[in-house]
C-alpha cells in the first residue's frame, strides 16, 4: 500500500537530502496534487503556536538529540502512561520547530529558513529514529508476549496502540512534510516507515484491527496522505481519501460509528461523541475532515455529494451541542457529548478546553461547497453572545439515534442524556471516567453564563449527577463497572423544532435493584416540566432525584423571597418554590413525604481519581438541590425555569397555566393552556388513552393502540408522534370531541382516526407530523 507508483524525474537537487520517488503523472494531476501540498502545509502550520518557547528548547536540547527528563518524559513501554502518552512532548516540540522553519508560524518569522533551527531539528529527529519501534508486534501488541515488556532494545512504544499507530505517526508525518527534501535519504525512510506502517494496518484481516472504525480511520488515513504528499504517491492519494470518503457518509446501523442520521456522532459502540471523536471526524473529523476537504476541492479527489451531505448533517447536529462560557468567550461542547473526557481541567487542553474547531476554515469549505448549513454554522459561532446560547440557535431537537434531546432557549442551553438498549451510557478508558456510571441516567445540564459545570468534575459527587434518579451510592462506581448499554428500549422523544418531550424508562444495569420512569416536557416560554413516576428500588438506600449540582452563584431563593442561609451540611426544606443562578423551581408536584434538600459550600477532589490529568486537585464552591423521595417512592413532578431572574420567575411560575394530566404508570400528560398544546407519552406497549378539557373547549379524549410520545399544539392542525422503543412500524391514533366547541383548526369531523407509519432503519424514533 506504501508503493509508489511508475517514475519519472522530479528529484531533489541536493546530495545530501532525500531522492524523492518520481512521477509519471498526467500535468492536471500533477498541479492537483500540488495544489493539496500546498493546502496541506499551511493547514499544518495554521493551528499551531508556541513560537516562544523554540529558543529554550533549541538551548536544552541535548547533544544526542534529546530533551532533559526534566521538560520531557520519555518513559517507554510497559511503564509509560498510557493516555496521552508524554513522549509525544518531543514530536510536538520537532512540529513547532518545523512550522517555523517553513514558514507561517505566527511570531515564528526569524526562524524561517534557519539553518541552525534545522540542524536541531534534525538532530533530535534522528534521537527518535534511532529509538524507533523495531518490533513491529509493539504496534498494537505492546505488553503481550509478542512485545514483551522488557523491552531489550530500549525502543520507544506504548502500550495503547492509539500512541504507536496514530498519536506518534500523525506527528512525525506532519513534521515530515514540512521539510520534505530537506530531509536526508535516511530520514526520509524513517519518515515514510513510521507512516507507513500505520497506513499498512488496512491491509490486516479487520478481526486484528478492530480499532479502525470512524474517527481512527479518517486519523490513520490522513497519515497515509501526509505519506503520499511526502513522496508524491498520487495511487495513495486516491486510496487514502477513498477511505476518508467511505466513512464520510451516515451510518444507520444501531451503535454505528460514524455520523448518524440524526447528526449524532458514535464511536466505541454506542457512546455519543460529537465533541471528541466527532471533532477529530471534523478535524479529521471537522478540523481534520475540513482540512482534507479544502485540500481536496475542485480536485479529482474531492468528496462525493454523498459525504458532503453527511458532513452537512454532522455539522448540522454539532451546532446544537455547543455553548458558549460568556465569562470567557469560549465556544465549548456539552459535557454529555463528551464522554470519557469529562475526567480532564480545561487547562489539560482536550476536549474540554474549547469546540477546537476553527470556524474561518468551516467557512470556507461551506463556500467551497457552496452549503448554507456549514456556512451558517460558522458564522453564527463566529459572533459574540453575552450568554450561553452560541450562535443564538433557540427551538428543540431529539437525536433519536443517541437518545439525547437539546432545548435552547434565547438566553439558555439545557441538554438531557439518555442511554437504551440501542446505546451505551458512557466508558471507562486508560482509566478516564471510572465514577461515571451514572453520565446518561437523564442528566439534565442547564447552560446560562457557561460556566457552571466547567472543571468541577473532580469535586462534584458522583452520585448527584444533575437530572438524575438514583439510589444514592447503591451502585459501586469502578473503572470495570462504568460502561453498560441499556435494558430498556423505550427511551427517546418528540419534537416539533419548537417544543418537545424527552422520554427515558429506567432499569440500573448493574443492579438491577431501581426502576423508574422519567419525562421531560420542554414547553414554549421558557418553561421545562418533569415527571417521575413507577419508582421501584429493592436497596436501602434513599431515592433522590437532583435538580441541579453546579458551582455556586451568589445568593439562594426559597418560597416567596426568603433567601436561603447556607449551612455547613445539606438542609431539608419544606420549599414550594427555589431559585438559583438563573433557574427557578416550581415544586407543588412533590408529595408529602418528598424532601427539598440544598447543599452549598467548597467541594475538593483530585484529578488524579477520575483520570489521567496530573493537575492539582480542584476545590469549587458547588450548590447542590434533589428530592429525596418518601417511601415508598411515589410519582413527584416539577417545572423549572431556566433563563430568569428572581423576580421574572416568581412572576412566570404564579403566571403559568399548565394542567397534569396525568402522570403514572400508564400515561404521563400535561395540557399547556397559554399556548393550547397537549403533550401525551402512552408508556405502555398497547398504548392507552387520555382525556382532558380545555377551557372554552370540549372534551378531547387521545387515544392509540402503541406505546408512543405525542405532541398536539391546536394551531397546528397536526399532531407530532414518535415512537422511543423503536419497534413500532405504525401507530393507531385517534382524537375525538365530547360535546361543545371544537378546537381551533379541527377542521370539519368530530372524531379523527389516523394510522401513522413511523420511520425505520436509522430514521427509528424521529417524529413524524400528522396533517389533520
Amino acid at each position: 500500500m506504501t508503493g509508489t507508483t511508475t517514475t519519472t524525474a522530479t528529484t531533489s537537487t541536493s546530495t545530501t537530502s532525500a531522492s524523492q520517488p518520481t512521477q509519471t503523472v498526467d500535468p492536471e494531476t500533477l498541479r492537483q496534487v500540488q495544489l493539496m501540498q500546498t493546502r496541506r502545509l499551511s493547514n499544518i502550520v495554521g493551528p499551531l503556536s508556541g513560537a516562544d518557547n523554540i529558543s529554550a528548547w533549541l538551548s536544552s536540547l541535548g547533544a544526542d538529540g534529546k530533551w532533559p527528563d526534566s521538560e520531557v518524559d520519555y518513559t517507554t513501554g510497559c511503564p509509560a502512561r498510557r493516555a496521552n502518552w508524554p513522549a509525544q512532548e518531543h514530536w510536538q516540540r520537532l512540529l513547532t520547530m518545523a512550522a517555523a522553519w517553513h514558514g507561517g508560524l505566527k511570531g515564528g518569522e526569524q526562524f524561517v529558513k534557519d539553518d541552525n533551527l534545522h540542524s536541531k531539528i534534525s538532530l533530535a529527529m534522528d534521537y527518535w529514529f534511532g529509538r524507533d519501534i523495531t518490533n513491529l508486534n509493539c504496534l498494537i501488541n505492546g505488553g503481550t508476549s509478542l512485545c514483551p515488556c522488557d523491552n531489550p532494545d530500549n525502543t520507544l512504544w506504548n502500550t495503547n496502540w492509539f500512541s504507536n499507530v496514530i498519536l506518534i505517526p500523525e506527528l512525525a508525518g506532519e513534521t515530515c512534510l514540512l521539510l520534505n527534501d530537506t530531509l536526508t535519504e535516511t530520514q526520509f525512510d524513517h519518515c515514510t516507515n513510521m507512516t507507513g506502517r500505520s497506513y499498512n494496518l488496512f491491509l490486516r484481516p479487520f478481526n486484528e484491527v478492530t480499532f479502525l472504525t470512524g474517527a481512527n480511520t479518517l486519523d490513520v488515513a490522513k497519515i497515509g496522505t501526509d505519506e503520499a504528499l511526502l513522496n508524491l504517491n498520487v495511487t495513495q492519494i486516491a486510496d487514502a481519501l477513498r477511505r476518508v470518503h467511505e466513512e464520510v457518509v451516515i451510518q444507520e446501523a444501531v451503535k454505528a460509528d460514524g455520523i448518524r442520521p440524526d447528526g449524532s456522532f458514535g464511536q466505541h459502540g454506542g457512546v455519543l461523541y460529537n465533541g471528541n471523536y466527532g471533532k477529530y471526524f471534523l478535524r479529521i473529523h471537522t478540523n481534520d475532515i475540513v482540512d482534507f476537504e479544502i485540500e481536496t476541492a475542485q480536485t479529482q479527489f474531492a468528496a462525493s455529494p454523498e459525504s458532503q451531505s453527511a458532513l452537512a448533517t454532522l455539522f448540522e447536529g454539532d451546532h446544537w451541542m455547543i455553548y458558549r462560557n460568556s465569562l470567557t468567550g469560549v465556544l465549548h461542547w456539552d459535557f454529555s457529548v463528551l464522554g470519557r473526557f469529562i475526567s480532564f481541567p480545561v487547562i489539560d487542553a482536550q476536549a474540554t478546553e474549547s469546540i477546537k474547531l476553527n470556524l474561518t476554515e468551516i467557512g470556507q469549505l461551506g463556500e467551497l461547497w457552496n452549503s448554507p448549513i456549514i456556512t451558517q454554522f460558522a458564522q453564527s459561532l463566529s459572533a459574540d453572545d453575552d450568554n450561553a446560547n452560541a450562535g443564538k440557535l433557540v427551538g428543540n431537537r431529539m437525536f433519536y439515534d443517541n437518545d439525547y434531546m437539546v432545548h435552547r432557549g434565547r438566553n439558555y442551553v439545557s441538554t438531557v442524556k439518555m442511554f437504551s438498549s440501542r446505546t451505551e451510557n458512557t466508558e471507562c478508558t486508560n482509566l478516564q471516567n471510572p465514577l461515571g456510571f451514572h453520565l446518561s441516567d437523564g442528566v439534565h445540564y442547564t447552560y446560562l453564563k457557561g460556566n457552571e459545570y466547567e472543571d468541577i468534575s473532580a469535586a462534584w459527587d458522583w452520585n448527584l449527577i444533575p437530572g438524575i434518579t438514583t439510589d444514592y451510592g447503591a451502585t459501586p462506581l469502578s473503572c470495570n463497572q462504568t460502561g453498560f448499554t441499556g435494558i430498556e428500549n423505550f427511551v427517546g422523544g418528540a419534537s416539533n423544532g419548537d417544543i418537545g418531550i424527552a422520554v427515558m424508562r429506567y432499569t440500573n444495569p448493574l443492579t438491577k435493584a431501581l426502576k423508574w420512569q422519567k419525562v421531560w416536557f420542554f414547553l414554549e416560554d421558557d418553561v421545562q416540566h418533569t415527571m417521575v413516576s413507577n419508582i421501584t428500588s429493592t436497596s436501602d438506600k434513599p431515592v433522590y432525584s437532583v435538580l441541579d449540582q453546579r458551582r455556586h452563584d451568589d445568593a439562594i431563593f426559597i418560597d416567596d423571597g426568603q433567601e436561603y442561609k447556607i449551612e455547613a451540611s445539606s438542609s431539608p426544606l419544606s420549599s414550594a418554590t427555589l431559585w438559583h443562578g438563573g433557574v427557578g423551581y416550581a415544586l407543588s408536584g412533590l408529595g408529602d413525604n418528598d424532601t427539598l434538600h440544598v447543599e452549598v459550600g467548597e467541594k475538593t477532589g483530585p484529578w488524579t481519581a477520575i483520570g489521567t490529568s496530573t493537575q492539582p486537585p480542584a476545590t469549587v464552591d458547588l450548590f447542590s438541590a434533589w428530592v429525596e423521595h418518601g417511601s415508598p417512592a411515589g410519582a413527584i413532578s416539577y417545572s423549572m425555569f431556566p433563563g430568569t431572574t428572581f423576580d421574572s420567575f416568581l412572576k412566570k411560575q404564579l403566571q403559568l397555566r399548565l394542567q397534569t394530566l396525568c402522570n403514572d404508570g400508564s400515561v404521563a400528560a400535561v395540557y399547556d393552556e397559554a399556548h393550547k398544546t397537549v403533550m401525551v407519552v402512552f408508556w405502555e406497549q398497547n398504548g392507552g388513552s387520555v382525556t382532558f378539557t380545555p377551557p372554552k373547549y370540549a372534551p378531547i379524549t387521545i387515544s392509540t393502540n402503541g406505546n408512543i410520545a405525542l405532541i398536539y399544539r391546536f394551531d397546528d392542525a397536526a399532531i407530532f408522534v414518535s415512537d422511543p422503543s423503536q419497534t413500532l412500524a405504525a401507530v393507531e391514533v385517534d382524537l375525538s370531541l365530547g360535546a361543545g366547541r371544537k378546537p381551533p383548526q379541527w377542521g370539519p369531523h368530530r372524531p379523527k382516526s389516523f394510522v401513522i407509519s413511523l420511520p425505520t432503519g436509522g430514521l427509528a424514533g424521529s417524529s413524524v407530523r400528522q396533517e389533520f
